[in-house]
């Protein structure tokens, strides 16, 4: 059914005839004087009136924008967010071209419901808290788009496919209860537990792995047209001997020299991945997420925090070290597929094409090195600029690091004292060079 009217100008037939029909509509589901909920921007479904009221508001003040759905007259949802790692596009509804385009033409105070839960997760703000504050302002200003709650906030944004993938995890970052493993109830490789009780009537989970689905976002890129032509700008604006953007690094042209078949099509999404993101628990040693960011944007949107993607929320106060990898499976997964390319369609032409991502860089931290890079980052060759010749030494309970002469001028005099340090040493130059030509 077009629900296109809901937009259309006050008063113009459009409008006039989608009212029509939506009383009718009414009519067919509910008694002459049955009161209904009034989904005019005035009352946002909040209060009960009766059918002849309602249409007389909706001649006056409009329906709500956002009212795709009318889920207060029976009418069901025709997707709703279930965790199937298996097929996470067909739950989530990838690229759902109607809802994009309505959420990319309305107004202001048509996204107000999005601002509202941006702030409510940014500050966490608790449920009773935030629909207090949404009480507040519909009274304020009845005339504005404003949810009733934090549960009809959640529903307006259901429709663009944001939701998340839940996957059970091992207690001990073993496995993923996933594919081969997706019915069993104890991991296949310590033993331990799947559910906190296994007793109990209603089981409990012992951990979940959040996996936002990256490809469906990467369609919505394409499906509005800002973004796109946002990415078609960066392609165009190529500056010789400035660093204006990360195409203008050796890194990026490298990576283009290696696989023309990439550079070809500007529209090939180029990521970087960081595994440092925010502090879930409020500990600054926790700092533990997997986030993507897409370089192919311009400078001004590629760093907006709105742009930046976060691909996996890791669960647990501890760090999971080297079991890292276990979690990112789901992600490596998305990204071979990305490597061989996916249907995507494209905002300004209309047109279907293949859309292929890679990742050009890594943001880590040091001890990441170990984690993700397969690199000593402590014993003996901790160091990464001595690399093969390090300058460590066995005390009593713990490793050293002497050598530090060689960072020295090789005329300066400390070089020269035989009791700094060890003598087969102070000859030594300084080795940051292998790091610079590596």
């Amino acid at each position: 059914m077009d629900r296109s009217w809901i937009h259309a100008r006050l008063f113009s037939k459009a409008y006039l005839d989608g009212v029509s029909e939506f009383i009718k509509f009414v009519a067919e589901r509910y008694d002459e004087n049955t009161e209904i909920r009034c989904p005019c921007r005035k009352y946002l479904n909040r209060v009960h009136q009766h059918k002849g009221l309602v249409e007389d508001h909706l001649y006056i003040h409009g329906m709500a924008s956002t009212y795709n759905k009318w889920i207060h007259y029976g009418e069901q949802l025709e997707s709703t967010i279930i965790q199937n790692p298996e097929h996470p596009d067909e739950q989530i509804g990838f690229n759902d071209d109607v809802a994009v385009d309505e959420y990319e033409e309305d107004g202001p105070n048509d996204r107000i419901p999005d601002m509202l839960l941006h702030i409510k997760s940014f500050y966490r703000i608790s449920n009773a808290a935030f629909n207090a504050l949404l009480t507040l302002l519909a009274s304020a200003f009845p005339d504005c788009s404003i949810p009733a709650s934090y549960q009809e906030a959640k529903k307006l944004i259901r429709a663009l496919g944001l939701g998340y993938v839940s996957i059970h995890v091992c207690l001990n970052n073993c496995v993923l209860f996933r594919k081969k493993y997706e019915k069993h109830d104890q991991c296949p490789v310590c033993g331990a537990s799947r559910w906190k009780d296994t007793n109990g009537s209603k089981r409990i989970l012992e951990k979940a792995l959040r996996h936002f689905p990256l490809i469906p976002r990467l369609r919505r890129f394409f499906a509005l047209k800002k973004i796109k032509a946002s990415t078609m700008a960066q392609a165009e604006e190529e500056m010789e001997n400035e660093l204006s953007h990360p195409a203008d690094g050796e890194a990026w042209k490298d990576f283009d020299r290696k696989f023309g078949w990439f550079a070809e099509d500007p529209r090939n999404v180029r990521l970087g991945l960081a595994t440092d993101g925010f502090n879930p628990f409020g500990k600054m040693s926790s700092s533990y997420t997997c986030g993507l960011y897409s370089l192919s944007l311009t400078i001004f949107l590629h760093g907006n925090q709105s742009n930046f993607m976060m691909g996996l929320l890791i669960p647990g106060q501890e760090c999971p070290g080297k079991d890292i990898d276990v979690f990112l499976e789901p992600l490596i997964e998305e990204l071979l597929e990305l490597c061989k390319g996916v249907c995507t369609i494209d905002a300004l032409t209309e047109k279907s094409f293949v859309l292929h991502a890679a990742v050009i860089w890594c943001i880590h931290n040091y001890p990441a090195l170990s984690m993700l890079c397969g690199r000593v980052t402590r014993g003996y060759y901790a160091c990464v600029h001595c690399d093969k010749n390090p300058c460590s030494k066995r005390i009593r309970y713990k490793i050293c690091y002497i050598g530090h002469r060689r960072f020295l001028k090789l005329d300066h005099p400390w070089r020269k004292k035989k009791r700094i340090l060890m003598d087969i040493l102070k000859n030594l130059t300084d080795h940051r060079h292998l790091v610079q030509k590596s």
